[in-house]
């Protein structure tokens, strides 16, 4: 369905931020809309480059997409924040729930704010009461079994947060790769599968060549979530390593470089990975190095998990989970940029930057233990490519790079210097 696009009479001196605020709420009800997204307007040039787009959704559909002057779009948001007491400066995204209730229609709405480059937020209808704990009654899928709009074929794989398998679309023919959020996590965790399908919203917007596409969610019958992703052939960064050992520099550079990039385009919408782990890193099949990173869909939920006091229940990863997730705060995108450190360190080295098999002596290593060398078996280092590393595994975020796009410049001051000297033999062409 084509987006409904009009472009108000609207004067930012004269529009009412809390009357606009309540419309869009409203409207929302009444459309028995799931989701609308408050957001600059993407790739705006000329005149459009002060505008937000305001997009209501019901499943794949755009019922209504409308363009606000930015002031007062801001405004909006800002109302909604209040609204919600919810803080505007905040590193991290924020997310409360709101009851609204519009004519006879009455609902509760998710109202998230995200930091990124630019101010936006979210607003998500509950359609469905949370899941309790001892309330489910699971059943795995079988080859044959019918989700939605797709047949299972076969299973994939587990992780520690979903279960993944190979289905095909009914109609198109298409093969995808169907993730279910595990019962134990929505069990341990309340409101998870909520979160689990918002999260997963949102990172779908991202489109990035380094980003795995997110193409369909819903629920199952025993109201577990699922998301669709594309299905994609290639190795896991882990599996890599397991396989060949350390990686040449060369490599690792040009890694580095598109993770950065993807994590990049993430924080600039306001998701935050917040596992970013060799796993969750797919090396494609191909004569060229291209990676994407997965599981998006768990942004958030994943670092949260660490407050549980019970270590042995993480659900992040532990050795690449940042000391400030550990300590139980929310993940920012400082936070990823700790995850990548260890990836790359693992990458160079063979091995993660901490190993321990007591998760309590793990976790306390990534807060106290100083970052080890960072060493190559297959000889010298690219100039500062070290110093990447270990600024990315500071324990202090603040004493990290800036942002994404910093560690990025890092990166090409890495790729100018192997020019000069002669690194270039390491790169591929």
């Amino acid at each position: 369905m084509a987006p409904n696009i009009s472009r108000p009479n609207v004067d930012p001196g004269k529009g009412d931020p809390t009357r606009l605020a309540d419309l869009v709420l409203a409207s929302a009800v009444r459309a028995h809309a799931d989701t609308v997204y408050l957001e600059p307007k993407p790739q705006a040039h000329g005149p459009d480059a002060d505008q937000y787009l305001i997009t209501v959704e019901r499943g794949p559909a755009v019922l209504a997409s409308v363009l606000m002057e930015s002031g007062l779009a801001c405004a909006v948001i800002a109302r909604l924040a209040f609204l919600a007491n919810l803080d505007l400066a905040a590193a991290h995204l924020s997310s409360a729930v709101l009851p609204v209730k519009s004519g006879s229609r009455e609902t509760e709405v998710v109202i998230t704010v995200r930091p990124g480059s630019s101010l936006r937020a979210e607003l998500v209808l509950q359609k469905r009461k949370p899941l309790r704990a001892g309330a489910m009654v699971t059943t795995d899928l079988e080859p044959g079994d019918t989700v939605g709009q797709y047949k299972i074929v076969e299973f994939l794989g587990e992780g520690g947060m979903g279960t993944v398998y190979c289905a095909e679309h009914v109609t198109l023919g298409r093969r995808y790769a169907l993730k279910v959020l595990l019962s134990r996590v929505i069990e341990r965790e309340a409101g998870a599968a909520q979160q689990f399908l918002r999260e997963a919203r949102t990172a779908a917007r991202v489109r990035h060549p380094n980003i795995v596409d997110t193409v369909d969610f819903g629920h199952l019958p025993d109201g577990r979530p699922y998301i669709v992703m594309e299905l994609l052939a290639g190795e896991s960064l882990t599996a890599r390593v397991e396989r060949a050992g350390a990686l040449p520099p060369g490599d690792v550079v040009v890694i580095a470089r598109q993770l950065a990039e993807a994590l990049a385009a993430a924080h600039d919408r306001g998701v935050v990975h917040a596992d970013v782990t060799p796993s969750n890193a797919l090396v494609l099949d191909g004569p060229e190095l291209h990676c994407k990173l997965v599981d998006f869909g768990l942004a958030t939920l994943a670092g949260e998990g660490m407050r549980d006091e019970n270590p042995e229940f993480v659900l992040g990863t532990p050795a690449y989970i940042s000391p400030e997730q550990l300590r139980g705060l929310a993940p920012t995108d400082r936070s990823d940029q700790y995850g990548l450190g260890a990836v790359l360190f693992e990458l160079i080295t063979g091995k993660p930057p901490f190993m321990d098999d007591d998760i309590r002596k793990l976790c306390m290593m990534h807060i106290q233990a100083p970052v080890p060398p960072v060493e190559s078996p297959h000889g010298p280092l690219p100039g500062k490519l070290a110093d990447v590393v270990t600024t990315c595994l500071q324990k202090i975020p603040q004493a990290r790079f800036p942002g994404m796009r910093a560690l990025i410049a890092a990166l090409d001051e890495i790729e100018r210097v192997t020019e000069r000297r002669g690194w270039r033999r390491w790169l591929p062409s």
